[in-house]
């Protein structure tokens, strides 16, 4: 259904899609759940009344979306949040309507204006009635390295007088209305830019350490989860070749990890979320479920279930059988791929 509720536009400049009035309520609805999925799953929906619609543009390293809709839950948990792919940051202006956060993250309302980030490798809901919001989705890799306390900042709202709020808005709408006409080089340059004000405007806010010392944490701290994602098959894999490879103390490392919840948690966080998108995956349908474990390093199939039903309160086989019977969507939506390739 979603090739034909997207439009895209010049191919010169940034692609952009459009999910619009020209399209019937139903294929516009479905359409723009599709979108939404890339990041959040829908709930409170009634098909019969509800109203959407979004324009979005892919800038390289970023990904711009303006969303409106007459009102609904967003729910990121757990399973969605394995099921998503990579890891991203989520900027948020609310241009109008009224949204609040009712779970996972600080609770309360989002005021017209205000700018919030949300960290999409946690957990969070949100409600809105009748709103329109501009969304600009960063890699983690961009972010973090600028970040003086990357984890401390989901849920931050910047207040909508706040000087924050304003230069990072007036940014965000600026993009929005240039955004269609950004060649590639430009865009690249603006997702750059995006960034380093994303960094400025919340950094501040998180009351952080100092600065330059934990910008250079962060930076250690993403080589190390590199070197984590692509050795996570190896049972070796622990505190012992992390140091040696990169010339840290275990001291170093622990610290590093301590907003993480300690390494050893983050690599097995880390299986786990791609056991699941293993289990739902069409490529690994006939793949038993204890080769899919022993692949990402699970010392035994029971300690592998028994984890992954702590993390994501179903059990493994439990998503396969799930995934067997969906009928999804083969292409998934322009917009979905284009967040899933950030």
């Amino acid at each position: 259904m979603g090739e034909i509720a997207f439009k895209p536009e010049k191919p010169r400049t940034a692609p952009s899609i459009v999910v619009g009035q020209d399209l019937d309520q139903t294929t516009r609805l479905e359409a723009w759940r599709q979108a939404v999925s890339a990041v959040f799953d829908l709930e409170d929906v009634d098909p019969a009344t509800f109203d959407c619609g979004m324009r979005s543009w892919n800038l390289g390293p970023m990904v711009l979306g303006e969303f409106w809709s007459t009102g609904n839950r967003f729910v990121r948990s757990k399973s969605k949040i394995a099921g998503s792919g990579p890891d991203h940051y989520i900027v948020q202006l609310l241009v109008r309507g009224k949204s609040a956060v009712t779970g996972g993250a600080p609770e309360g309302d989002w005021p017209v204006g205000s700018v919030r980030l949300l960290d999409m490798t946690r957990p969070v809901e949100t409600r809105a009635d009748a709103f329109e919001n501009l969304s600009l989705i960063l890699p983690r890799s961009a972010l973090d390295p600028l970040l003086s306390t990357p984890a401390d900042l989901h849920g931050i709202v910047l207040a909508p007088q706040s000087n924050g709020a304003i230069i990072l808005s007036g940014f965000m709408r600026t993009l929005a209305d240039r955004a269609a006409l950004l060649t590639p080089p430009e865009a690249e340059a603006m997702s750059q830019a995006a960034a380093a004000l994303v960094a400025s405007s919340f950094g501040p806010s998180a009351l952080g350490r100092d600065t330059a010392r934990s910008a250079g944490a962060a930076v250690t701290r993403a080589m190390v989860q590199g070197f984590i994602e692509a050795r996570l098959g190896d049972r070796g894999l622990n505190a012992t070749p992390i140091c040696t490879h990169f010339g840290l103390s275990r001291a170093t490392l622990y610290r590093l990890f301590e907003p993480l919840g300690g390494v050893n948690a983050y690599v097995r966080t880390r299986r786990l979320n791609r056991a699941y998108r293993a289990l739902r995956g069409a490529l690994n349908s006939q793949t038993r479920v204890s080769t899919i474990a022993s692949d990402l390093g699970f010392q035994s199939l029971a300690s592998f279930s028994r984890d992954f039903r702590a993390r994501f309160g179903v059990s493994p086989r439990d998503v396969r059988r799930a995934a067997a019977v969906e009928d999804v969507d083969a292409d998934g939506g322009g917009f979905l791929r284009w967040v899933e390739s950030l």
